[in-house]
């Protein structure tokens, strides 16, 4: 599948005006069509980012409704409706502190230094960085068991073949700091072919221990947990979880109606 290029128009305006604003991970998947633009911008830098996002979408996706979502600890979600492409949404992520865990890393400032501009316009990650976010999220584990599987592995397998010097860079400045070393020490094993469990262990167990250094910031995420598991999480949060961001059977003029009495900003862009 070749990429949505509403998607890149989208994102190439938004870096244009946004120095700080990295997409994150899985940008090529998500271009074609496969889930969300996860992106990340210093918290400074969130509200202009989600006006021009609102303010561009209309010109390059063709969106007639965006939906706002504020109901997920530390990020900003919006749900752009494009009419031709019903009944998917495109959502367009903003983390202003992404988490491993309860555990806070990868600041958006750090990650743009090891980000680039890719010939289609679009600022993400260099190979070596991403690898480690992915490596991160699902490589490493309690039992220091290889996780990786499928893209995830051959994310972290290219990056760190093509790119090594910038998954170096990630370790040192991305992970907490009890994490990096034994981070770092893995993908060394990774670029001759092996796997370490027990420095994944170590790894694993660091980001673990990083929680008590951030009280608050892991009890904002405590409760954003609890709120989810409990059956609570917002129209929105269970679009996108369970349904594909894909609009209900019972149709867009529900799902809008719904949005709003649950709290979130719906506006339109043009007439629907």
């Amino acid at each position: 599948m070749t990429p949505d290029p509403t998607r890149v128009a989208f994102l190439r305006e938004l870096t244009r005006r946004h120095e700080n604003l990295v997409v994150w991970k899985h940008l090529d998947r998500a271009l074609r069509g496969r889930g969300d633009i996860d992106a990340a911008a210093p918290a400074e830098d969130i509200p202009s980012v989600a006006a021009d996002a609102v303010s561009i979408a209309a010109r390059t996706l063709g969106a007639s409704h965006v939906i706002r979502c504020d109901h997920v600890a530390d990020k900003r979600l919006q749900f752009f409706v494009q009419p031709q492409r019903l009944p998917q949404l495109f959502e367009f992520d903003v983390c202003l502190q992404p988490s491993r865990g309860l555990a806070p890393w990868a600041d958006p400032r750090s990650m743009a230094t090891l980000a680039a501009i890719r010939p289609d316009g679009i600022r993400s990650l260099r190979p070596g960085a991403e690898a480690i976010v992915s490596l991160v999220y699902h490589g490493i584990s309690p039992s220091g068991r290889d996780r990786l599987v499928d893209d995830e592995r051959e994310i972290v397998d290219n990056g760190i073949a093509t790119d090594l010097a910038g998954a170096e860079a990630a370790c040192a400045i991305l992970p907490p700091l009890p994490a990096r070393r034994p981070l770092r020490e893995l993908v060394m094993m990774l670029a001759e072919g092996s796997w370490d469990s027990r420095r994944a262990q170590l790894a694993f167990t660091a980001f673990l221990g990083s929680t008590l250094a951030h009280p608050v910031f892991s009890g904002r995420r405590v409760l954003f947990r609890a709120t989810r598991a409990g059956g609570h999480a917002c129209v929105m949060s269970r679009l996108a979880r369970h349904h594909g961001r894909r609009v209900p059977p019972t149709g867009l003029e529900k799902l809008l109606q719904e949005a709003r009495e649950g709290g979130h900003v719906v506006l339109v862009l043009q007439d629907a």
